[in-house]
């Protein structure tokens, strides 16, 4: 079994990393962070592609069981889940793979493109997001698709974790740099320590501490 994890990453901050140890220690598996380079379903992301590579590689290297993964930056293109879990299809042959997402991204999961093809190609690992039930269509979805042993086949099966993601979103971080604030307490060092290097998110310097 290998998880992936996708996101604009702008930037990688400590709630997707805590997503991330929680899908590795459910699954007993790596986890891998996919780099949603140019994302069709939402703004530009502020920071370039290879800023927000480069910010990915330092919250990686500094976890055991995590790996960024460029998938998406080698293909071109915008970022559709579907055409990411295919790549991955064709590079892991049959082995389990599972794609993470919280409850939010799965709630919306209709309106993906070929959102019928994601279940083909891969599991869905869902991560409960404070104030984000399940429900509707995608409730439905669940119940048809519900799995606890992800491993047992290829693809197919859902499975969503008990604990919850932290209450921690880029926008948050982003405004916070932004006003002079200090997001230290919501980033990987090294990745703190790139953003003030280069000036990111700030609207002036971030000061000297």
């Amino acid at each position: 079994m290998i998880a992936f994890l996708g996101g604009t990453f702008d930037p990688v901050h400590n709630g997707h990393l805590h997503a991330a140890r929680m899908a590795a220690g459910a699954l007993s598996c790596p986890v891998r962070l996919v780099l949603s380079a140019h994302p069709p379903h939402r703004p530009a992301p502020l920071a370039s592609a290879e800023r927000r590579w480069a910010m990915l590689e330092l919250a990686c290297a500094a976890e055991a069981g995590l790996d960024a993964d460029d998938v998406e930056l080698r293909r071109g293109g915008p970022s559709y889940t579907v055409d990411t879990l295919e790549a991955l299809r064709l590079r892991h042959g049959d082995e389990p793979l599972s794609w993470i997402i919280g409850t939010d991204a799965f709630n919306e999961i209709h309106t993906w493109r070929r959102w019928r093809s994601v279940l083909d190609l891969g599991h869905l690992l869902v991560l409960p997001r404070p104030g984000a039930e399940l429900e509707g269509a995608a409730l439905k979805l669940y119940l048809e698709h519900r799995c606890p042993d992800l491993e047992q086949r290829p693809a197919g099966g859902i499975r969503l974790l008990d604990e919850a993601m932290l209450p921690v979103s880029a926008s948050a971080v982003r405004a916070l740099i932004a006003k002079g604030g200090d997001a230290s307490h919501l980033l990987p060092e090294g990745v703190c320590a790139y953003i003030k290097q280069h000036g990111l998110y700030a609207r002036s310097e971030w000061p000297v501490r």
